[in-house]
């Protein structure tokens, strides 16, 4: 774990080995530009923390947790983080904060080589918000931007609960930035941090794996946020036969891009076409529904569920409670308030469903619960 001072400087991020950072922060021409990224994330629709953070610790609170499109991201500065394996670059000497530890290790029980592996520090659980209930870990993917370039890493270190901004040496070399721990970082709200949860790398330290998954990952975010960003998910869920062009065939839409389907070129239309059908079909077959080319309660509830599967509970908060909360409103029409917060109402909705489908009515949401609502129960 670790508690950087004001004094080390503000948010970096750094690649080691050059070999390991030209393959994490490599961007051929299919895969997305920093600046498709930066875009789809350019705004908090969604704030998934109950507060805000500072930069460094002791700092002004600015910096919000948000969601878009399944991914949890933070536009903040970045201080560089060398805790972990000792090295020539990463050591007591080169670090006056430096720790040889890390809050994730590699399976062999040695801590994570700051100098070589590309991560980023997520802030301590607090009421503020807890990393752990919108589904990320050590290891979880991310892509990370700095005037336009792009390097991928994975969440590998803890650091002070009420800051947020902050990399490994890896990470900062391989955007470009001054990855001296001392000197280096940048300040500012400059760099974006995106996350993607239920996306990890396996072993954590494998920065090509991390590069590979963080790559197919980005892909799919900046696909799907074509044309999406201002449509909303939160409702009305009505029946939508093939044909019919209303509103509601764009939110069906954009979930749809967001499942991996195909809806055809441009922007979402709002007609339930041909090529919507088709995507339909596939998505419902995928799930293990009637492959019938309309959107009913079923499909709705298939569509919102989707993304990774945390416990939730009473006093969860965050991006999944915001989708649990949409697919109780298709599937049982709870009329939920859909504001991120898992409370007695939601609660109260949760028994309800669990009951109505033969589960254990315990309000709590488990994988059980999780599966049913991803498959449309």
């Amino acid at each position: 774990m670790r508690l950087k001072t004001a004094a080390l400087g503000m948010a970096m991020m750094v690649v080691c080995g050059l070999a390991a950072a030209n393959q994490a922060s490599a961007v051929t021409a299919a895969d997305p530009t920093g600046a498709e990224l930066s875009a789809v994330v350019a705004n908090c629709a969604q704030q998934v923390s109950a507060g805000k953070y500072a930069e460094r610790s002791g700092g002004t609170r600015t910096v919000p947790v948000c969601a878009t499109g399944g991914a949890v991201h933070w536009r903040s500065g970045m201080t560089v983080d060398c805790d972990g394996q000792r090295t020539e670059k990463c050591n007591a000497s080169t670090d006056p904060s430096w720790q040889g530890q890390t809050a994730w290790s590699q399976p062999d029980g040695k801590p994570l080589n700051a100098e070589k592996l590309p991560y980023i520090v997520v802030p301590g659980i607090s009421s503020t918000w807890s990393y752990a209930r919108s589904g990320i870990t050590g290891g979880t993917v991310a892509a990370v931007v700095y005037q336009g370039r792009v390097a991928y890493a994975v969440v590998g270190d803890v650091g002070p609960a009420g800051a947020i901004g902050e990399g490994s040496y890896a990470l900062a070399k391989a955007l470009g930035i001054n990855p001296d721990p001392r000197s280096g970082g940048v300040s500012g709200r400059v760099v974006d941090y995106i996350v993607f949860p239920g996306v990890k790398a396996s072993p954590i330290h494998d920065a090509v794996d991390a590069a590979t998954e963080g790559k197919r990952a980005a892909t799919e975010l900046v696909s799907r946020s074509r044309g999406c960003a201002n449509v909303g998910v939160d409702g009305p869920y009505p029946r939508l036969e093939p044909g019919v062009t209303r509103p509601e065939v764009k939110t069906a839409q954009c979930l749809l891009r967001a499942a991996g389907q195909d809806t055809g070129a441009g922007d979402p239309s709002g007609v339930l076409d041909p090529a919507t059908v088709s995507a339909l079909k596939r998505f419902q077959a995928q799930v293990g529904l009637a492959e019938a080319g309309s959107v009913d309660s079923h499909t709705w509830t298939a569509l919102l569920a989707r993304g990774a599967t945390p416990q939730l509970q009473d006093g969860s908060s965050g991006e999944a409670v915001f989708r649990l909360q949409r697919s109780l409103n298709a599937a049982t029409a709870a009329n939920l308030t859909v504001d991120g917060k898992f409370g007695t109402k939601t609660t109260t909705a949760v028994k309800g469903y669990q009951a109505s489908r033969g589960l254990d009515a315990d309000g709590i949401v488990g994988a059980n619960t999780w599966r049913a609502l991803q498959t449309g129960r």
